[in-house]
């Protein structure tokens, strides 16, 4: 409400201020735009013997600048230093008018006599140091900021505005020294916010980390002369996380957890991000590290459940499996449901227990009595119709295509507006699109193309697109003469890369990925000009990821973008580029290039608003 009144006193101010203008002022201003100087020259002579404001003097001055009439400037200026004494600008106006007659000595002398006699006041030594920025006079700005620290014996005055301009000058030393002494005796930590405001301008433009490791190694030296510096250390755990160097920065969450008695906080924070970064191995030594303090330690109860969860994601994000942990996995997840029960509050442990028993340890029997227990033992609709989906699905990797059907069509009948609902009804369509029964399939992602959750709606549009698309492609294929796809099978079979797809996309929802990318492979060696080589390129690309192929990934995804960026998976592909160059291939700079350009070339993208998150992430703008 202040500010809205501030801009309308403002406002006001400024109509009163135009509306109390001359005739001869508004055509003196006229005569300025128009750039006819002669003449503008002529009126504000007049005006300003009358009146010698700051707002006429501009004018004035910058038409005699532009004629380049330096007798008449310098002593219009001379008059309105002898009218002003006290104002800086005027006299920094002075010295610029001697510079551009190419007096430079005489400039010269009359900038070192403002810094030199520069009063010892705060307000003086900021209006110098604005007078000196406004004509772009750096060196001279910076040496007045310095005078006036020396003056008033203040070593943070204008900290801001000075690795403002030693950033200007690309002096990355000097910002970093200016940063560093901010915060060395900052025990309070009321100057952190603006370091990293510096550090991360300064980092903005770095493509070779250079000016990262210069800013890490003087941290990690200040650090090590003053190990109780509170600021440093919190400054050099928030550089590592910014360069997801989450191995370092475990170790800085420890120091910072000691150091102001926070029993763990800090390292739980890091492993939460660890994991929602990837990086499963830190997360886990952290949250094995806070079980280790024992049952009384602050998080101690969090960190027993969050390292399941953590192991579940790190067992779930590769390919092949490792059966080892698999199997360990299993029993720790048995263990605790055995403690704790199926009750309503233990859903998400449940889901994840049965999961990992049919998809990854070859238990799906399990799984099943599991699911209709869990379904028997609530009265909660929606986590009935939740574990009910679950077992659908279960089924469904089991083969049994009928039983899962009915389970995805009663949810779908049972909830039918509800996101869960949509969900099943677009699980049953996918069924259906691994059968091979494509226009049914079709006719019901096209329900749910209206669908209120945007992330089904999307999906639902992609696949109803790829349906049609590809059945396009094999009506104009049947008016041909001659088929070469054809003569590669004994019978004609329509629709045969489609069904291939369909075929992969099921042995990746069972977790088959090597079978998956043959089928992949036969997609692109049937229709290698088809619309469906790009989406089997990018199946194939989600799979090297999972397998820690990741410069195969790399040169899928980006054959995508350079010759199917246009189509429907083109922004997917861009997104995943700057995920694959953040997460895995430690490539902040290029995967900062990624999210923007989906933010600027995608914008109409679903992923946009997650890439600017990703993106303002890297920059700093919302790491703690």
């Amino acid at each position: 409400m202040k500010k809205a009144l501030l801009s309308l006193l403002f406002f006001f101010a400024l109509g009163v201020t135009l509306a109390q203008q001359s005739d001869e002022e508004k055509l003196a201003l006229q005569y300025y735009k128009d750039k006819e100087y002669d003449k503008a020259i002529e009126l504000f002579e007049k005006i300003h013997a009358k009146k010698p404001s700051s707002y006429t003097y501009y004018y004035y001055y910058s038409s005699l600048l532009e004629l380049e009439r330096y007798s008449e400037l310098e002593k219009m200026v001379k008059k309105q230093v002898k009218s002003f004494p006290n104002v800086q600008r005027y006299k920094v106006d002075l010295g610029y008018c001697y510079e551009r007659s190419g007096d430079n000595a005489k400039a010269e002398k009359a900038y070192q006599e403002l810094i030199k006699n520069l009063p010892a006041k705060e307000y003086s030594v900021q209006e110098l140091y604005s007078a000196f920025y406004s004509r772009l006079k750096v060196d001279y700005a910076i040496e007045t900021i310095q005078k006036g620290r020396r003056l008033l014996n203040n070593n943070h005055l204008l900290s801001k505005e000075l690795i403002s301009l030693y950033q200007y000058q690309r002096q990355t030393d000097k910002v970093i020294d200016e940063v560093l002494a901010l915060v060395k005796d900052d025990q309070n930590q009321q100057y952190l916010d603006q370091a990293k405001t510096a550090i991360q301008n300064l980092l903005l433009e770095d493509e070779d980390n250079q000016k990262y490791n210069t800013v890490k190694t003087a941290l990690q030296k200040n650090l090590q002369k003053s190990p109780s510096n509170i600021s440093f250390l919190t400054l050099l755990y928030w550089i590592n996380q910014l360069h997801k160097e989450y191995d370092e920065a475990l170790v800085l969450a420890k120091a910072i957890d000691k150091r102001q008695k926070t029993e763990g906080i800090k390292t739980y924070e890091l492993a939460c991000l660890a994991s929602d970064n990837k990086d499963f191995n830190t997360a886990l030594e952290a949250l094995e590290y806070i079980i280790s303090k024992g049952e009384g330690t602050y998080n101690y109860n969090q960190a027993k459940m969050k390292i399941l969860d953590v192991r579940y994601l790190q067992l779930t994000s590769v390919s092949p499996i490792k059966m080892v942990e698999a199997l360990n996995l299993e029993r720790d997840f048995k263990k605790l449901i055995e403690e704790n029960g199926l009750q309503g509050t233990n859903m998400d442990w449940i889901r994840k227990y049965a999961h990992l028993l049919a998809f990854y340890v070859n238990k799906p029997q399990g799984a099943i009595d599991l699911l209709t227990h869990s379904m028997n033992n609530t009265r909660d609709v929606k986590e009935k119709n939740q574990y009910k989906i679950d077992l659908a699905d279960v089924q469904l990797y089991m083969g049994d295509v009928w039983d899962a059907t009915l389970n995805y069509s009663q949810v779908d009948k049972d909830m039918p507006n509800d996101p869960l609902g949509n969900e099943a009804k677009f699980k049953n369509a996918k069924l259906s699109f691994y059968i091979g029964e494509f226009e049914w399939a079709k006719s019901q992602l096209d329900v749910l193309s209206a669908a209120t959750s945007k992330l089904v709606a999307n999906d639902a549009i992609y696949f109803s697109l790829l349906i049609s698309d590809n059945q396009e492609e094999d009506e104009e294929d049947e008016e041909e003469d001659e088929d070469t796809t054809y003569l590669l099978f004994e019978n004609n079979i329509e629709n045969l890369p489609l069904k291939k797809y369909a075929e992969a996309d099921f042995l990746i929802f069972q977790n088959k990925d090597e079978e998956a990318l043959k089928s992949l492979d036969s997609v692109i060696t049937l229709a290698p000009f088809g619309t469906l080589v790009d989406d089997a390129l990018y199946q194939k690309a989600l799979i090297y990821i999972k397998q820690q192929n990741y410069l195969g990934a790399e040169q899928l995804l980006t054959k995508i973008v350079e010759n199917h960026g246009e189509e429907l998976l083109g922004d997917d592909a861009v997104f995943k580029l700057g995920e694959l160059y953040e997460y895995y291939l430690k490539d902040i700079p290029k995967a900062m290039d990624y999210y923007l350009k989906l933010i600027q070339d995608y914008s109409g993208s679903l992923y946009v608003a997650e890439a600017r998150k990703h993106y303002r992430a890297l920059r700093g703008d919302t790491v703690e």
